[in-house]
């Protein structure tokens, strides 16, 4: 099976995106205007190969997309590419871009190659919303408001190596989900050339991207002499990462490696009876037992595995790390240090009676300092970035001490929305996830950023711009406004760059082309300007505030949702209208929401905290209630849009998007369906008043009929854009056709069979 079959949505990100239509009937030119015609030409000017990339891009655009003819060489009229180093100080980027549009000529002017390609993505969405080959008068200087802008592509797997397929320790998630479905790099065409498409590394850099990040092991990618038995794969592993960076750098991105280490090994693998010295503290999970970084032969193989990687693929821009709560790695990992009382250790770290006596602040700064030399002994320039995740288990907010352990030539990333008060239908509580509802900075992030910006160095910020375990089931939350929302105050903070998803919520979509209208200065004037360009280019000026209204009332009703940890891992919603109805009390717990379990029959609700199950029924209730305006403001719009003759596609795509956002609503109203029908049952099973259980099966009954009507509405949706169901870190899908209808049939035996044989007594 090709990944075009397993993921039918892939086929539309492995096309070129010129190939889409966005020319709309009887677009002409108006006042202050001009029309690209046969009088026009593409007029290269630089020699390097992204210009090239860049005017052939556009060329294909103007004749694909909007239905334009331009010339030959030598025509009267030209649209000149060109490089002028000079536009370099605006803020020292590349990717500065000046555009200069006059009846009589048009230059795009790139402070690098990398300036010149983004100044045509900026001329075609100019295009796209105007709906033909046409294009606004005028000046426009446009430079980076972030210097780097970390992606991923949907298409590459997590739980597997992305560049071999290799699996097994240190890649898999079993020990999260014994017995749990993994399907990535089954398919016959697997491999980093398709999930790096040329066509989808292009579409990342449309989008503003200019940065991708794949997971990477030192045990596999490195070979070092402290440990021979590691890098077996080594030389086809860094084969393939060389092409890699290659390539992209054809777009104007760099490649960056997600970094993990030292990774833990299995208690039984044969390393630890060839290297017992290295052994340390003992894992709850799998078992593994931590590599202990108080032995020179560990610090030797962090330094020398980075500063081999990096010599032999120079081209790699830098790591990601992260050093806490992750896969299991040094053995402060998963302990916790008592900020009251910082002699008191609790967890994996006291089986380590070298680690017990050193502080995790001490441990990460020393791993991240052998990482960061061995990858700057190769490349001085290498970007080091350290993620703070977790880091709150050592100290509290912001964690300055493991800040102040950290080498200065390091980039410190920090999670922009985990550590905020807010509050959901009235409950107050610390919101700590990634947070589209929660726009940022939190109060965690503000202090990270204050202690950098004392210390004269960057600060990038880990944010998600799809979508979020707040809903991981569809490409995008359909909340716009909170992405634009999101850029503005990232501007304002002063953070300088980003990770902008995890392993999953990193679909090409309208919510990462909104958070690109936003990477550049000048931003749009305001918010709903800035996503209301989007809107225009993909459905027609005609309808673009009308859909902004409802993504509006979409952002706002998605504020009720209780994004706790335990809700988003363990809750209903990813599964939502597939999400199992339970009759009898089996005592089971839900099925992580993140992983595609072997067994997804759940009635326990503890996961329901801080707020108890009531008050999420409460939360899911209010957020479906409220969407539904936003619901009627996008179909009111769609149906002007498919009245309109002039409408060409965008008709089609305004159905589309207004699908997903309505399977969103689905899916939290299934949500609420789950705990109120659990909450009931239980009630019935509780009671010895036999009015009373009369009531609550009588209620039990109008629920599930609820749930039929609410499921079988996603069936359309469903069937009309594979994209919808897809979880990126479970790499399938949680929400299809299939499970709905074994969802529908159970329903239907419960309503027709279970209940009436419940009232006759069993």
């Amino acid at each position: 099976m090709k990944i075009v079959e397993a993921m039918p949505f892939a086929a539309e990100l492995l096309t070129p995106t010129y190939e889409e239509c966005f020319r709309r009937e009887g677009a002409v030119a108006g006042a202050g205007e001009v029309a690209l015609d046969a009088q026009w030409c593409i007029a290269i000017e630089d020699e390097h190969e992204l210009v090239g990339v860049a005017a052939e891009h556009l060329g294909r655009f103007v004749r694909l997309s909007v239905g334009g003819q331009l010339g030959e060489a030598g025509a009267p009229r030209a649209i000149r590419l060109r490089v002028d180093a000079a536009l370099a100080p605006l803020d020292d980027s590349p990717e500065a871009h000046l555009l200069r549009i006059a009846a009589d000529g048009i230059e795009v002017i790139g402070a690098g190659p990398a300036g010149v390609l983004q100044g045509v993505f900026r001329l075609e969405n100019l295009m796209r919303e105007r709906g033909g080959p046409i294009l606004p008068l005028g000046e426009e200087k446009r430079v980076p408001l972030f210097e780097r802008r970390i992606h991923r592509s949907p298409l590459s797997p997590f739980y597997v190596d992305e560049l071999t397929g290799e699996r097994g320790d240190p890649y898999n998630a079993e020990w999260f989900s014994p017995g749990m479905a993994y399907d990535g790099w089954v398919h016959e065409d697997a491999g980093p050339d398709m999930f790096y498409h040329d066509n989808l590394l292009m579409r990342l850099a449309e989008h503003g991207f200019n940065g991708i990040w794949i997971r990477a092991s030192f045990r596999h990618f490195a070979k070092v002499g402290v440990f021979p038995e590691f890098g077996r794969n080594s030389d086809e592993i860094l084969r393939r990462l060389r092409d890699l960076t290659r390539r992209a750098a054809r777009y104007g991105i760099s490649v960056y490696l997600y970094l993990n280490e030292p990774l833990a090994i299995a208690e039984d693998d044969e390393f630890f009876v060839n290297h017992p010295q290295c052994r340390g503290s003992a894992s709850t999970y799998k078992p593994m037992i931590h590599m202990c970084t108080s032995t020179p032969e560990v610090k030797t193989y962090l330094r020398e595995s980075s500063e081999y990687i990096f010599t032999q693929v120079p081209e790699l821009a830098g790591v990601l790390m992260i050093t806490a709560s992750e896969y299991p790695s040094h053995c402060w990992c998963r302990s916790r240090l008592n900020p009251d009382d910082p002699a008191e250790r609790t967890g994996e770290v006291l089986t380590c009676p070298r680690c017990v006596t050193r502080t995790p602040q001490e441990v990460v700064g020393e791993v991240v300092r052998l990482v960061s030399e061995g990858a700057k002994a190769a490349r001085p320039d290498a970007q080091v970035i350290v993620w703070n995740w977790s880091w709150a288990m050592w100290e509290p907010d912001p964690q300055t001490g493991v800040l102040a352990a950290l080498p200065e030539d390091v980039i410190v990333m920090g999670d922009y929305e985990r550590g905020e008060p807010t509050e959901a239908c009235g409950f107050a509580y610390t919101n700590d996830e990634y947070s589209i509802k929660v726009v940022g900075p939190s109060q965690r992030f503000r202090g990270v950023a204050e202690f950098m910006r004392e210390h004269g160095r960057p600060v990038y910020a880990k944010l998600q711009i799809g979508t979020t375990h707040e809903n991981p089931s569809i490409p995008y939350l359909p909340v716009p406004t909170k992405i634009g929302e999101k850029y503005v105050s990232l501007r304002e903070t002063g953070v300088s760059g980003m990770m902008t998803c995890w392993n999953f919520g990193n679909m090409p979509c309208i919510a990462t082309e909104v958070a690109g209208e936003f990477t550049w200065d000048p931003q749009p004037p305001t918010v709903a300007e800035g996503v209301r360009r989007v809107a225009a280019r993909h459905f027609g000026a005609d309808v673009a505030d009308e859909v902004v209204a409802g993504w509006e009332a979409l952002s706002r009703a998605h504020d009720d949702f209780p994004s706790s940890i335990p809700v988003m891992y363990t809750g209903p919603v990813s599964r939502g209208p597939a999400f199992l109805f339970v009759f009898d009390q089996i005592n089971h717990r839900f099925p992580n929401s993140w992983l595609l379990d072997k067994e997804v029959e759940g009635d326990v609700l503890t996961w329901a905290q801080p707020f108890g199950p009531e008050k999420v029924l409460e939360c899911y209730r209010s957020e479906a209630a409220n969407a539904s305006e936003g619901i009627a403001m996008m179909e009111a719009a769609l149906a002007r849009a498919r009245a309109s003759a002039a409408s060409g596609d965008d008709a089609r795509r305004l159905a589309r998007e207004l699908g997903l956002a309505k399977l969103h609503v689905i899916q939290t109203a299934s949500g609420a369906n789950v705990v109120d029908f659990l909450l009931t049952r239980n009630a019935w099973y509780e009671s010895e008043d036999a009015e009373e259980r009369a009531r609550l099966l009588d209620r039990i009954e109008e629920i599930c009929r609820d749930e039929v009507v609410n499921a079988e509405e996603s069936l359309p949706l469903l069937d009309a854009d594979p994209r919808l169901g897809w979880h990126g870190e479970a790499y399938g899908y949680m929400i299809d056709r299939g499970l709905v209808e074994e969802k529908l049939t159970r329903l239907r035996a419960l309503i027709d069979e279970r209940l009436p044989r419940e009232r006759a007594g069993g």
